[in-house]
């Protein structure tokens, strides 16, 4: 099972470098004990090809991604979709009524859709369904500091774990976007 970003086909310029995929090998660690996973965000490198347990399913919304599905991931039953369109025009519910539901937001920089605001109520609710978020982000992009504080702050979820990075693979940092932030967000049990 090919997908796009595998071998950096397809993927955005700014994530053709070698470092650009820790993020998505942390952020995976991350969601292992989750058994449905979504995505926001993720053309050209989804986080699909980097999880390494057995997920019920799998969906990324990006409307720059290729669509791709497929009934199996790492050689076990799994739902997985690759859906090319943003997360404000689909309906999220049905995602924050899956137990076990692990949410990944890695480059973090959402776009209003429309009158559809970028942090919307959907969007909240489904983080606050989450058993696990990981929010990813350049600590130098205006609209994702913006964003991050928002969305830690309203998910209802304890930090876990909080970790800078600094990637100097020759193209996130000449975008300027190679200093970044990841936390990972947990239910308290």
């Amino acid at each position: 099972m090919e997908m796009a970003g595998e071998n950096g086909k397809g993927r955005l310029p700014h994530l053709s470098g070698a470092g650009a995929a820790v993020r998505q090998a942390i952020a995976a660690h991350f969601l292992t004990s989750c058994r449905t996973i979504v995505e926001i965000g993720g053309a050209g490198l989804p986080i699909t090809g980097f999880l390494t347990h057995r997920p019920d399913a799998v969906t990324v919304f990006d409307p720059k991604i290729e669509p791709f599905r497929s009934v199996v991931l790492n050689g076990c039953p799994c739902r997985v979709e690759h859906r090319a369109e943003k997360f404000q025009a689909a309906s999220l519910q049905t995602y924050a009524a899956s137990g076990s539901l692990g949410v990944a937001l890695l480059g973090l920089s959402l776009k209003p859709l429309g009158a559809r605001e970028s942090v919307s109520d959907d969007l909240l609710a489904l983080l606050c369904a989450a058993e696990t978020v990981v929010i990813e982000h350049s600590r130098t992009l205006a609209r994702a500091l913006d964003q991050a504080p928002l969305l830690l702050a309203r998910s209802g979820l304890a930090t876990a774990v909080s970790m800078d990075l600094s990637i100097s693979d020759g193209v996130l940092e000449a975008a300027g976007h190679g200093e970044r932030r990841l936390v990972v967000l947990r239910r308290q049990r």
